[in-house]
């Protein structure tokens, strides 16, 4: 279970995760399409950049912890602030993020560092691949943490969100899939034999922003109990996602709260100007032309009239 951490898109192609089921049918299932169909670059997502920072910096914490060494926050700022510069080349865009950064390791380590300090790590970032569903690709990612608590000697999932409020995290609702996922995976892997029935899932979610507010509520953590049943819904929900993908179902779903130019790469050719939109066919005719049109370009075969030529052509199809 627990190896090197490759989490690709390519990775993700060939196995479901709870962001890709969810992608595919609770969100966009047409951005699913030209991220793990076709493949196109995405570029940048710097708001999301700003979560990978954060889990970095909690997860050095964690592992340092492990070995017995103390991290103190100082050092995880200036671990996730290098993160994230990695990540991100615009300096005023840079400058934006790197508050909200600090805000969540801040808030990381007065409020839910205490609570962490009582339980006994047992794994950072395990990765899983494992079937559950005949004839499907399996489930397959990376959970964030596994503790024991020495209290109650009970080994459950831990998940670490970022939020700028809790607009979504009210109770466990719609959280449940990554839930069963995480929770199956661990009850049937290998790596942890002391676990024998589905373990409790554990959401630790640490807010963004900062108030000096009495009542500002830094972070919030929700429990979280997969069962069986829950276990059949996944089975069903990777049914209809294969189902999706076998019939090439894909549509856009602008009233999704992630169709904005904030959050999803594709937004432009899309919603503005039409380049990524139409069929499945159509687009990927249109990327084998674009593709062909490179590559006659870099090979030196056309000459400069035809590759206007070619171009025009290339035009004109996407405007149908």
């Amino acid at each position: 279970m627990a190896v090197e951490q490759s989490e690709s898109v390519n990775a993700r192609k060939y196995r479901w995760h709870q962001s890709t089921l969810s992608s595919l049918l609770d969100g966009c299932s047409w951005q699913y399409f030209l991220t793990y169909v076709i493949e196109l670059e995405q570029g940048p997502k710097p708001y999301a950049e700003v979560g990978t920072a954060f889990h970095s910096a909690v997860e050095l914490h964690e592992l340092n912890r492990k070995d017995g060494v103390e991290t103190t926050e100082q050092e995880m700022q200036e671990y996730a602030a290098q993160e994230l510069e990695k990540a991100i080349g615009d300096r005023e865009l840079l400058s934006d993020l790197l508050v909200n950064l600090r805000g969540a390791v801040g808030n990381w380590y007065s409020f839910h560092r205490p609570t962490v300090l009582g339980w006994e790590v047992v794994a950072i970032e395990p990765e899983f691949t494992l079937p559950l569903v005949d004839g499907a690709r399996p489930i397959g990612g990376y959970i964030d943490a596994v503790y024991r608590d020495p209290a109650t000697d009970t080994i459950f999932v831990v998940d670490w969100k970022t939020a700028k409020n809790f607009d979504r995290w009210r109770n466990g609702d719609g959280h449940m899939t990554q839930a069963a996922m995480y929770a199956t995976a661990l009850v049937l892997s290998e790596d942890f034999p002391q676990v024998t029935e589905l373990p409790e899932m554990v959401y630790m979610v640490t807010r963004t922003g900062t108030s000096v507010r009495k009542d500002f509520e830094k972070g919030r953590m929700l429990r979280v109990q997969p069962s069986i049943e829950d276990v059949r819904l996944l089975g069903d929900r990777i049914r209809a996602a294969e189902l999706v993908v076998a019939t090439e179902n894909y549509s856009r779903k602008t009233e999704w709260p992630l169709c904005s130019a904030q959050w999803c790469p594709f937004f432009q050719g899309c919603q503005v100007d039409g380049s990524l939109s139409g069929t499945p066919a159509l687009v990927k005719g249109r990327m084998r032309q674009q593709s062909n049109l490179a590559l006659s370009i870099v090979s030196g075969t056309q000459g400069s009239g035809t590759v206007q030529s070619t171009l025009m052509t290339t035009t004109d199809t996407e405007e149908v």
